[in-house]
């Protein structure tokens, strides 16, 4: 045990920033735990996030811990030693709560691995008052909980900062694991997955879910309300997200991340936080630059995270901020319509000489399907604007196997491509350096929650033919490499994606045996069937708040290539119910969002 504890204080001395390390027994001790190493954990901002989160509340003492890299698992086992919070090096099953943050569902595969090694029942129906509540949340929270439902005591269905001051409250009024259970489902945004039966048809499809003990048939999704400002929504607190502990044993070595905003209001159709993050807040530029002035004696790298940084609006504001402040700024991929001058030439003056964009195919119709509204020649406008600052290196993120896919489109993303590559030379080369385009090709996944949840995946062999035709394609082309994503990842992601409980037999499996593509063989048709719109879906005991007559709708307007406008009346639009159906557009995206009245209250605030 002494080595597994001087690896762990050697990985605390090199964390710098603000760093929270209070002593346990204040009251309610939670060990934080992210389904992966350290290495990939720390680099999460909703992990460290959430563990700034719980160490803000007084008599609440949070611990962090990983799944163990190899050579700390042979000592674990070596000297039969139990999984170890890195603060206190305290066995994870003493706590009171174990909460698991997963961002993605590819981490759905090492939970088993995280209760075993901590001695924890791996099924929650073996569990007894003595153990740990296990909790999970993040954002495969709000997709598709049933892959783990298993597993897991309590699914927080929605944001942090709403759920863990409940989460808190409930179990400090609770008199018994059974008691809390049962008052948890009387809160919002919590799902207990035990008083929920699974039932299937005679053809193994699923068929409902059928909720016990007074449990609510869906589980509504909570998000931090907001206030309306300036024809935007922004969010009332003083938490703000962000990497507040710096490392260099992160993908992002010692880069402060901020979260800036949260939700988009574009509504592209293969995109689950378009949808899940509804409505669209933002953080006000003030509160962002006082963080950001707090963090700058540990670092001048800073990271704005968003899924459209574009849209923030006052990104101005805060790019001038950090500017004064000396920081060197890098952004999340930059929204293609929402790109200026003024936005390139600030990222110019901080050193930012790599731009990410996200044409996702290099064909207008297509683009029309997943809700794009962008012409291949407005997106050539919009890289020359690039080079034309001095930035030549660029990254194209491409989709390939979008519903309606045809060979003409493989080839459109050539022919972008190669557009795209000629504007880069002709202004490159008068200044005496040529950059690299890098094509990044990704396999269109159906996501839960999306108007493609009924989609199937493309076959492993089919998306490997098409790689292997674009690869050949872009051989020849001078200064653009080809970066794809595996055709088998991809096939893992869509089967933990649109799993149902079910699907818990393969993650199990695949901790017993150590190797998932073995264990998929069994389940590699299960992502392959396309659901009829009628279906009852797994996912769909989580309610993010729109109708599912809304997504069969927007589904139907993919099918006919028609988009769906964003609401021009609030910028950007924060369907909060509030503006007038007569100043929009009849396809605008707010005249189709269906809300619920609880999204209504909550997206207006009030």
């Amino acid at each position: 045990m002494q080595k597994i504890k001087e690896r762990y204080r050697a990985i605390l001395s090199q964390e710098k920033g603000l760093i929270y390390h209070k002593p346990r027994g204040l009251g309610l001790d939670i060990a934080l735990a992210y389904p992966n190493t350290y290495h990939i954990g720390m680099s999460n901002l909703g992990f460290q996030a959430v563990y700034q989160l719980f160490n803000s509340y007084a008599g609440i003492t949070c611990e962090r811990a990983f799944v163990p890299d190899s050579d700390i698992e042979k000592e674990m086992e070596r000297a039969r030693v139990p999984l170890l919070t890195l603060e206190s090096q305290t066995p994870v099953s003493e706590f009171d709560v174990l909460a698991i943050s997963v961002s993605f569902e590819t981490d759905y595969l090492n939970i088993p691995k995280l209760l075993r090694l901590s001695r924890i029942p791996v099924k929650s129906s073996e569990r007894n008052d003595w153990h740990p509540l296990v909790v999970m949340g993040g954002a495969a929270a709000f997709l598709n909980p049933e892959p783990v439902a298993d597993f897991i005591d309590v699914v927080c269905v929605g944001e942090g900062e709403v759920l863990a001051p409940a989460l808190i409250r409930v179990m400090k009024e609770s008199e018994s694991r059974e008691d809390l259970l049962l008052r948890l489902t009387r809160e919002p945004g919590f799902y207990v997955p035990r008083f929920y039966e699974a039932h299937y048809n005679d053809d193994g499809t699923f068929s409902q879910m059928i909720p016990t003990n007074g449990a609510p048939r869906r589980v509504f999704t909570m998000r931090n309300p907001m206030r309306k400002q300036e024809g935007h929504g922004v969010f009332d607190d003083d938490f703000i997200p962000a990497s507040e502990i710096l490392t260099d044993n992160t993908e992002m070595s010692g880069r402060y991340l901020m979260e800036i905003s949260r939700g988009c209001s574009m509504g592209c159709r293969f995109c689950w936080a378009g949808y899940s993050y509804l409505a669209p807040r933002v953080f006000s530029a003030e509160k962002l630059l006082a963080r950001a002035a707090e963090m700058r004696a540990f670092t001048d790298k800073i990271g704005l995270v968003a899924t459209a940084v574009c849209d923030h609006p006052e990104i101005h504001q805060l790019l001038d901020g950090l500017e004064k402040l000396d920081y060197q700024v890098s952004v999340s991929s930059l929204r293609l319509d929402q790109i200026s001058p003024e936005l390139l030439d600030a990222l110019v003056r901080r050193n930012d000489q790599q731009l990410a964009i996200a044409p996702e195919t290099g064909s207008d119709r297509l683009r029309r399907v997943i809700n794009k509204n962008l012409t291949n020649d407005e997106i050539v406008q919009i890289a020359e604007m690039i080079f034309s600052r001095g930035i030549f290196n660029l990254k194209l993120y491409m989709m390939i196997g979008l519903p309606t896919e045809e060979d003409e489109d493989l080839d459109a993303i050539v022919e972008l491509t190669e557009r795209i590559r000629e504007r880069m030379i002709e202004i490159a080369r008068p200044r005496g350096r040529v950059g690299t385009i890098i094509v990044s090709l990704n396999a269109f996944v159906p996501k839960p929650q999306t108007p493609f949840q009924w989609e199937p995946i493309q076959p492993e062999r089919v998306i490997d033919q098409k790689i292997k035709y674009l690869t050949r394609a872009f051989k020849h082309m001078p200064n653009v490499e080809v970066r794809a994503m595996s055709s088998r990842i991809a096939q893992l992601q869509a089967l933990l994606s649109l799993g149902d409980r079910r699907v818990s037999e393969f993650i199990l499996e695949t901790d017993r045996t150590g190797n998932w593509r073995q264990a998929m063989r069994e389940w590699i048709q299960y992502p392959l069937r396309r659901r009829p719109l009628d279906e009852e879906l797994p996912w769909q005991v989580v309610d993010i708040g729109l109708t599912t007559e809304f997504m069969k709708k927007e589904y139907e307007r993919a099918m006919a290539e028609r988009i769906t406008k964003p609401c021009p009346a609030i910028d950007p639009c924060i369907r909060c119910g509030v503006c007038d159906p007569r100043n929009v557009p009849e396809n605008a995206l707010v005249q189709l969002v269906w809300m619920k009245p609880a999204l209504v209250q909550a997206a207006a605030g009030d």
